[in-house]
């Protein structure tokens, strides 16, 4: 317990890459994990007993976050437009900016070679860290995009050509949201 307190005080005192400190729930989310990792290793008789790790105050309200379940009912209320968005960026990671910015120059729906499916590359310029990666995609992802009708371009794009704006999408799922009466945070 003592070198969690440690760590604890260290990582508070610590600077992100952005030279600024820590957040309290970045903290807190690595605090989490360990806690998991020992929950699992108390349960697997690696060690006789859990130490206290008390997650540190101030942690900003987290926003809803859906269950599986939750997540099928949600996606079944989407338009086509909103849930191909919605199943790329779950099972990607991408932020929604690094979606809406896909151009089909960046996507690679055939598999790479040893690769189960393909992946998409999200340039430095566009990317929260300024560099390059690529990103591996599941088969519901490649399905998601294939579903898209242009193949030059944006890869969202709506019905009349024009490209999908985060405000469209931010609607559309605020409306099923509420009415799906899903918590707002």
């Amino acid at each position: 317990e003592a070198a969690i307190e440690r760590y604890t005080r260290t990582r508070t005192q610590t600077d992100s890459r952005r030279k600024k400190p820590l957040a309290v729930g970045s903290v807190n989310r690595e605090l989490a994990t360990l806690r998991r990792l020992l929950r699992l290793a108390h349960e697997w008789k690696v060690i006789q007993r859990i130490p206290r790790i008390r997650l540190l105050r101030g942690e900003h309200a987290r926003q809803f976050v859906i269950n599986h379940s939750q997540e099928r009912i949600y996606l079944a209320a989407l338009t086509d437009l909103v849930r191909d968005v919605a199943e790329v960026l779950l099972d990607t990671g991408l932020r929604l900016g690094e979606a809406l910015s896909l151009d089909w120059s960046q996507v690679r729906l055939e598999p790479a070679n040893g690769a189960k499916f393909g992946f998409l590359t999200i340039l430095s310029v566009k990317s929260k860290s300024k560099k390059a990666r690529n990103v591996p995609l599941s088969q519901r992802a490649v399905d998601a995009l294939g579903r898209q009708s242009a193949r030059t371009g944006f890869v969202f794009q709506q019905a009349d050509g024009s490209l999908a704006t985060a405000a469209h999408l931010d609607h559309q799922h605020a409306r099923i949201r509420t009415l799906l009466k899903f918590p707002v945070d």
